[in-house]
């Protein structure tokens, strides 16, 4: 049986970059949210994670909300992971993110921090990670990456929590992948108006002024 794991993790700078350890970012949260074969939320995960040489900074505790007291006795990157592992049990899992971010960045860190393990194959197989920013982006022919703040309101989730919470985006993600895999004839909405142009009924507003003001990711 196969498990859906939708995962979003939050991270903080890595000022000064040592030998041993040589990315920018390190994790200090990591939200997972749980998915049946029929896309139903059936339980989720969260952690905070200790940084080994990262620090959270003034602008990362705005953003996330994460403080130097949420980490304190926080599990490290292997514990946490682990913990995660387990949680997820034996099933055969995919993994769902929003960009290959975070896949690169777990990856990263258990090449760098954790003892080698069979344990981390699944999470180090980039084959079994599903990019939804780029499905999604793939099926509505966006010329850029789309941020999931912008995503969610296309697909007119009901979001709940905040973001950058990495728990509230993964359920957000997760509410957004459901709706889409389960309602399969379900447009969002630049796909409506794209059909009502196709109709050629006169129309008081135009794409572009459907796209103002959403914010198009960089990477």
């Amino acid at each position: 049986m196969k498990t859906n794991i939708v995962i979003d993790v939050e991270m903080c700078g890595v000022k000064q970059r040592k030998s041993c350890y040589s990315c920018r970012n390190e994790i200090i949260q990591i939200g997972a949210v749980m998915l049946d074969e029929t896309y139903e939320i059936v339980d989720m995960f969260s952690t905070y994670v200790k940084p080994r040489y990262g620090r959270i900074d003034n602008y990362i505790f705005k953003l996330t909300g994460i403080s130097d007291k949420s980490i304190k006795d926080a599990p490290d990157i292997e514990d946490a992971l682990t913990n995660m592992l387990e949680w997820i049990g034996g099933n055969d899992a995919v993994f769902y993110s929003w960009s290959t971010t975070d896949f690169f960045q777990i990856r990263n860190e258990i090449r760098s921090k954790c003892q080698e393990s069979s344990k981390w194959d699944s999470l180090l197989d980039i084959g079994n990670w599903v990019d939804y920013q780029q499905k999604l982006g793939k099926r509505l022919c966006a010329e850029h990456l789309i941020k999931l703040s912008d995503a969610l309101l296309l697909a007119e989730v009901d979001t709940q929590g905040n973001m950058h919470n990495g728990l509230d985006d993964a359920y957000n993600t997760a509410l957004m992948i459901a709706k889409l895999e389960v309602q399969k004839n379900y447009m969002t909405l630049i796909e409506k108006y794209r059909a009502r142009e196709a109709e050629q009924k006169p129309l008081s507003v135009s794409l572009g002024d459907l796209m103002k003001g959403i914010m198009l990711a960089t990477a």
